[in-house]
């Protein structure tokens, strides 16, 4: 069988294009194979992988006020061109899907449509949000079915009462378990590349943007070296946030404490390395790195407010969302005996689904119950 994801691109920075590569690798391809419709071509891409195993890329413009005419008269000519190849069309951009959804019904042979909820709110703006939520009135039943990473991304998209119906699925953002244990080699390793011996390092993975919310994991930090002058914060990522960052920390004399790896592809080494991960985000539609975080066996600090699925041991501190970050701090420094054992989640994680062969083999008899309807 033959799917059509819809993604905004299959940017290598992209969590959603991340999510889908992960699956797409590990997937029988011999009966399930990808192809991508997406609006831009990212510089540091996914390209060339997807052409070796076999799939496609193609392009369209993104559906917006100005380029709605344009969007449908592609979507019309790529369906038409592709009629009855596609026996599903998994859309993972929830704003343009009912748009999408009518061209393939229309012009694409009416392949089964999917739509994939990835967040748990609809903006941070007030009239984004608006317009938004107009967007996708009605988005569960233009749907054949309604996938999401939480029951909170499937409550923002599709309502309380999907929860309840048939049509709704449940995909767990996988990982590879096995790749993320702890490992003692691993930390020694990129604490020498780094220059920290026996300091207490704490860790934030992420793109560096507002709702990532590091600067707040700069101010725990701020607060613990009062207590714990040596203590050091590894922020890994890049993005737009990079600079305002960079400033704070020099205006704070933090530049001894605080390192920027950038763009990384070794997390589960990193992880290794760190002592307490700090994941001050504002919301998530799920929060990989907390899953990545706990299978290195990790003690994790976040809010209250995450989605549930992705509390899986009892070595996670939660927060309100008024918390202080010197109420962080202090549970740091009250409990650096949690630290010194590191052992393994990675059979509980397989239980629980989140090894991406046994979410790959769910997706795909979830793909093979779909077209057999």
């Amino acid at each position: 069988m033959k799917i059509l994801h819809i993604l905004s691109s299959v940017n290598k920075n992209s969590g959603i294009a991340n999510f889908v590569m992960n699956y797409y690798r590990n997937i029988d391809r011999e009966n399930c194979q990808f192809d991508f419709l997406v609006f831009w071509q990212a510089p540091k891409s996914f390209n060339e992988e997807i052409e070796s195993l076999g799939g496609k890329v193609y392009y369209f413009t993104k559906p917006g006020l100005k380029t709605y005419a344009k969007a449908k008269k592609e979507l019309k000519e790529f369906f038409s061109a592709h009629k009855g190849e596609y026996g599903i069309v998994h859309c993972h951009e929830i704003l343009v899907a009912k748009q999408v959804f009518s061209a393939a019904r229309k012009f694409g042979g009416n392949p089964k449509c999917i739509s994939h909820s990835h967040s748990s709110i609809l903006s941070n703006s007030f009239l984004r949000k608006i317009r938004n939520r107009i967007l996708i009135q009605g988005l569960a039943k233009k749907s054949d079915y309604c996938f999401a990473c939480s029951s909170q991304a499937a409550v923002c998209a599709f309502g309380e009462k999907i929860l309840n119906r048939k049509k709704y699925k449940l995909i767990l953002n996988a990982i590879d378990t096995d790749k993320y244990k702890f490992s003692l080699e691993e930390r020694e390793k990129i604490r020498r590349e780094f220059n920290i011996k026996d300091e207490l390092l704490l860790g934030d993975i992420g793109r560096l943007d507002n709702n990532k919310n590091q600067i707040f994991a700069i101010k725990i930090l701020q607060s613990l070296i009062k207590d714990i002058p040596c203590a050091k914060l590894l922020l890994v990522g890049d993005g737009e946030d990079r600079q305002m960052l960079e400033n704070y920390v020099r205006r704070n004399a933090l530049h001894n404490n605080v390192i920027f790896t950038g763009s990384r592809s070794d997390i589960p080494s990193l992880l290794s390395a760190m002592d307490y991960f700090v994941f001050p985000s504002k919301f998530e539609g799920f929060g990989i790195a907390l899953i990545e975080a706990q299978a290195n066996d990790l003690c994790c600090m976040c809010y209250k407010t995450l989605p549930k699925e992705v509390f899986v041991n009892d070595n996670i501190f939660t927060f309100d969302k008024n918390s202080l970050p010197e109420e962080w701090a202090k549970k740091i420094s009250c409990n650096l005996l949690k630290i010194s054992r590191r052992e393994t989640n990675v059979i509980l994680l397989k239980t629980l689904g989140f090894d991406i062969d046994v979410g790959t083999k769910k997706l795909e008899l979830i793909y093979n119950e779909i077209i057999s309807r």
